[in-house]
């Protein structure tokens, strides 16, 4: 055998033996192989610092207009280019939402909608055909013991199924000797710091206040 065939067979096996140890190598890495976990993306309004929880009211012809009055003092019937009628799958309703100021102090804010039912086949949607944004409002629960000062509350519609509300305001409680039961007159300074509420006195000093400052914007979804 020539030295040229002899170094030939030589440089074929290491060939072949590196394939089979490349091919295991890859094997393993294989078999060592997790795929990493898909990201979550978790979006959070950054200026929201209270909690919302909404609820809707269906109201009758004769509610609604009691209702916008009430809100607008204008009368909805008298007012251009509003309809004298409605099919039957279309109403009116008032979405309202407790907004949870801590410290067990809640104040409520709402809006007027008109509402469509569409039949989607066998489903029937609901849809926004008209926001009233000039009956958006901002009231306390207890306006005995809690006032508020308002600086905007803004109603926008987004699209035919979500609607955002979005508010800015403070809210100032009270406390006469008589009104000291109330959550608010029994937390410690430290609890109340923590729930953003920070002592104030009235003018005269008689009476024990605090006071909370607050923004936040929450969404109705269809």
């Amino acid at each position: 055998m020539s030295i040229i065939k002899k170094w030939g067979y030589i440089l074929s096996a290491c060939f072949v033996a590196l394939l089979i140890l490349l091919n295991s190598s890859r094997e393993q890495e294989l078999e060592d192989y997790t795929p990493p976990t898909p990201e979550v993306e978790i979006i959070m309004d950054s200026l929201s610092d209270v909690a919302f929880h909404w609820e809707m009211t269906n109201l009758s012809p004769e509610q609604f207009h009691s209702r916008y009055l009430e809100l607008t003092g204008e009368d909805f019937s008298q007012l251009k280019g509003q309809p004298a009628s409605y099919s039957s799958n279309i109403y009116h309703a008032e979405y309202t939402a407790l907004v949870d100021l801590g410290a067990g102090v809640d104040v409520q804010t709402g809006f007027l909608a008109e509402i469509e039912e569409v039949r989607d086949g066998s489903e029937i949607q609901r849809e926004f055909r008209q926001v009233y944004e000039n009956t958006s409002y901002l009231t306390p629960e207890d306006s005995n013991s809690t006032k508020l000062v308002q600086n905007y509350v803004m109603v926008t519609r987004h699209d035919q199924s979500r609607v955002q509300v979005s508010l800015n305001a403070y809210a100032d409680w009270l406390s006469s000797e008589g009104q000291r039961k109330h959550e608010l007159g029994v937390l410690s300074a430290e609890e109340l710091r923590q729930q953003h509420w920070f002592p104030m006195e009235s003018m005269d000093g008689s009476d024990k206040g605090f006071r909370r400052y607050f923004s936040g914007s929450g969404w109705v979804k269809l």
